[in-house]
């Protein structure tokens, strides 16, 4: 793990970022100054934070992948989601100041991360720098991130809570907006898709392979084309 600085392809990667909907590229050095921002890099399966860690800064995903997972009573790692170039995670725990982290994140690849602390939006006009003129718009995209992620989590829930794999995999592939030849690509290999399913991989490969033969969906690499006559 190691500190490094932000390139100009970095901040186009930020810019990307929906923590930074519509403030402007000219802004954005000081509003990373602002939220006290740090980049750091990591190697392939480096620990970003550990299970029990304090959780006290966002991360935003400039190169690479991290995985985002917990581990049951028995410890197994469930993996929650991934989260690959542009993308933000933790900004909930981080929000809080999580003393004990409830989660682990790894890269699953080499990655950079930038990290920033958002309790910064919080603060008190009077002691703000110029840059906290966007300190409104911010609070709207943090707030957006929070009711996407509150969906998400729903529908992990309603994907535990389905009684067979079969329903498990059908709620979530469902749940995946399709392109415009009803496409819907899987961002997980099976191994990963299992994890986050919370279901055997062998069972898995089965059941993708029964659905497959029944005309249920066509798999396409990680493309998967569903019946338009599924009822859900």
């Amino acid at each position: 793990m190691k500190h490094t600085l932000l390139t100009e392809t970095y901040k186009t990667t930020i810019l990307q970022c929906s923590l930074f909907q519509n403030i402007p590229a000219d802004r954005l050095d000081e509003v990373i100054t602002f939220l006290h921002g740090f980049v750091k890099t990591y190697k392939k399966n480096d620990l970003i934070i550990s299970l029990d860690d304090p959780f006290t800064h966002a991360g935003i995903v400039l190169s690479g992948k991290v995985e985002v997972s917990y581990t049951n009573n028995h410890f197994d790692k469930l993996n929650m989601n991934h989260f690959s170039v542009s993308e933000i995670f933790g900004e909930a725990l981080a929000l809080k100041k999580i003393a004990y982290s409830p989660i682990q994140v790894q890269a699953i690849s080499d990655s950079s991360i930038l990290f920033l602390d958002l309790n910064y939006l919080f603060a008190s006009t009077d002691r703000c720098c110029a840059s906290c003129s966007f300190q409104h718009q911010l609070l709207l995209n943090v707030m957006e991130r929070m009711v996407n992620q509150n969906l998400f989590s729903n529908l992990k829930l309603r994907i535990l809570s389905q009684k067979s794999l079969r329903d498990k995999i059908l709620v979530y592939i469902k749940s995946i907006r399709p392109d415009e030849n009803n496409l819907r690509y899987v961002p997980f290999s099976q191994t990963t898709l299992a994890e986050f399913l919370n279901a055997n991989r062998s069972a898995l490969s089965r059941e993708l392979g029964r659905m497959q033969d029944e005309g249920i969906l066509k798999i396409e690499g990680h493309f998967y084309l569903l019946s338009a006559t599924i009822p859900y």
